[in-house]
């Protein structure tokens, strides 16, 4: 037992004395005649207890009041006993990410971590509150803090599995914003601990605790697929690694629209990898690579692949880095961006072709003659498209080419910039948006090659917050390559955001998962952001006039590396594993309640002998 102020404790000497001196008082008496002695009881009890100095005898009435004295100092001090559960507010952070599916658990990890939830809400006290974060590719409140256990429990059973990577750094976030302002609350982790480390974090005042799950690291995954045209046919990889500490036998099947068309045994010595290439004249899609083994984890025994002959579009973006640009740039799954500080000398050049990237980007850097079929440049001076002028304060754009490849579907009515400076076009670019004092975004086609021109820097407006903005990247990525088409069967990773540019007299698509279940996403103008498919496998998506398919593939090394950890790196800090939770709950209220009983029956006492 542990007390918060044992101090409190040491005022029983005074009160006991206190007690013990009222007894020992002499009370003064007021002496009545009275008729006959014989009508009134014997009081020589009293007579001997309250002469000064006398030798203090037993008595029941004074060790009542000393018992109750030092209950009530004992409740004062606030004595603690160690018992399961958590204490006060606390919040439950359950990794729903792939690993978590695993096996080794019963059935699975996730179902180990809902089981251990319920005995949380089955311990909860009364005046103790629990929340519940769900931690997959998007970040879930299942429930705020509540005492309900009815609503705890049912929250509980919305949790399903996900083949995708969790956002645990975000959910982690969110539970120290929930309780992090109290000494007392707890943020209990239920996770395997394959994730990254987070260092972007602090628990504030609340105690963080970490509960592992698992006990298996053995587990076959395909972590990665690509298909090349080659002369003559297509050539078709599969990269199969071994995350377990056993040599595995497994067999790699091959299949094409839903046929088998090869299949082979391969070994795959513990933490290494094995590359398996398939030849073939033609190949008709779905593409899929099956392993036919005995693991843990059944989400990476699979990869699909659509959109063979859709080239990726390669971007590289020039400059300190923009994270609005390249989170949009990552909303289009068919595009490979790269980063530089300057244009590596294999890409520079007058004349247009030879080069590795389609699109690039130049951020507030002075533009270079580069092979790229087409070039954006952001506030910088050089280039051809445009000379920089002094700055105007606050433009409003005014009008825009709405016909435009570049400028379709955006609504730019309500677009806030700080300060532009003024845009000189060249005599060949064409204005594509203005305000009343200078062109704003200009384009056009010199020397074979697409130029785009943006005069103001795009971290000094809200563009990119406008839901135009990756309406806009889509536009430029289409009209870079020259395609103006609508979207085409997609590859992508599971959990990862992707947009789609369909018809635009579309106003919903419904996306249907290999197991059935449907989600319907409204259309805007014609463009689309799905926010993550959370299952490996073949996708379908539907609306009036659009019909496509989407593969979706996990490969994701800290997924599949099913490891248990018994330590996580959270902000800078080791964090280990714990698996039998204690906490320090109150004992004052129970002192309490003996207390209330004891007076009680002192009164009893007292109102008997009188």
């Amino acid at each position: 037992m542990q007390f918060q102020s044992l101090g409190v404790l040491l005022w029983f000497l005074p009160v006991a004395g206190f007690i013990i001196l009222l007894y020992l008082l002499k009370v003064r008496r007021r002496e009545v005649r009275v008729p006959a002695k014989f009508l009134f009881p014997a009081i020589t009890t009293d007579v001997r207890a309250n002469a000064l100095f006398q030798k203090l005898r037993p008595n029941l009435l004074l060790f009542l009041q000393l018992l109750a004295a030092l209950l009530l100092l004992t409740a004062l001090a606030r004595p603690m006993i160690q018992a399961k559960g958590l204490p006060g507010q606390s919040v439950i952070v359950v990794d729903n990410s792939a690993s978590m599916s695993a096996t080794d658990a019963s059935p699975t990890r996730l179902d180990a971590a809902k089981n251990r939830l319920r005995r949380f809400v089955q311990e909860l006290n009364p005046g103790e509150q629990l929340a519940i974060i769900e931690a997959g590719a998007q970040v879930r409140v299942l429930s705020p803090l509540t005492s309900d256990k009815q609503k705890l429990l049912s929250a509980i059973d919305q949790i399903q599995p996900t083949d995708t990577a969790g956002n645990l750094d975000e959910a982690l976030r969110l539970a120290a914003a929930l309780v992090g302002k109290s000494g007392e609350s707890r943020i209990v982790l239920l996770s395997d601990g394959a994730f990254p480390p987070v260092s972007d974090f602090s628990a504030g005042n609340a105690k963080l605790i970490f509960e592992s799950l698992g006990n298996s690291s053995e587990n076959l995954a395909i972590t990665a697929m690509d298909v090349q045209e080659r002369s003559g046919g297509f050539e078709w990889f599969v990269g199969v690694r071994n995350f377990g500490s056993q040599t595995k036998q497994a067999i790699l099947e091959f299949y094409a629209n839903g046929k088998l068309i090869d299949a082979r045994s391969i070994t795959v010595e513990a933490g290494k990898t094995v590359g398996q290439t398939l030849t073939a004249r033609q190949l008709q899609e779905p593409l899929e690579a099956r392993l036919k083994v005995d693991d843990a984890l059944a989400s990476d025994n699979a990869a699909f692949r659509v959109g063979v002959m859709q080239k990726p579009i390669r971007v590289l973006l020039v400059g300190a880095g923009n994270f609005f640009l390249e989170r949009a740039l990552a909303l289009e799954p068919n595009v490979q961006l790269s980063k530089a500080p300057t244009v590596p000398e294999s890409e520079r050049g007058e004349r247009v072709g030879g080069g590795e990237f389609d699109l690039i980007i130049f951020d507030k850097t002075v533009p270079v003659p580069v092979k790229a079929r087409a070039v954006m440049v952001i506030k910088a001076k050089g280039g051809p498209i445009a000379e920089l002028g002094q700055a105007v304060r606050a433009p409003r754009i005014a009008v825009w080419e709405r016909d435009h490849p570049l400028m379709r579907y955006l609504e730019l009515g309500n677009l806030l910039i700080d300060n532009a400076p003024r845009l000189k076009p060249a005599p060949w670019a064409k204005i594509l948006a203005e305000s009343q004092q200078t062109p704003l975004i200009v384009a056009g086609e010199h020397q074979n090659r697409r130029w785009v021109g943006i005069g103001w820097d795009l971290l000094e407006s809200d563009f990119p917050l406008q839901p135009a903005f990756p309406i806009f990247i889509a536009n430029l990525l289409r009209w870079a390559v020259g395609e103006q088409g609508s979207a085409t069967d997609l590859t992508v990773r599971t959990g990862v955001p992707f947009s789609l540019a369909v018809d635009p007299t579309e106003t919903e698509l419904t996306v249907r998962a290999p197991d059935g279940q449907t989600r319907a996403f409204p259309v805007n103008d014609g463009a689309v952001v799905i926010p993550g498919l959370e299952r490996v496998g073949m996708h379908t998506v539907q609306g009036k006039k659009t019909q496509l398919r989407i593969a979706a593939n996990l490969m994701h090394g800290d997924e599949s590396d099913i490891r248990p950890r018994t330590r996580i790196e959270l902000g800078g800090k080791t964090v280990a594993a714990q698996n039998t939770l204690t906490t320090l709950r109150d004992l004052w209220k129970p002192i309490a309640l003996a207390l209330l009983a004891l007076l009680m029956v002192e009164w009893w006492v007292f109102v008997r002998r009188s």
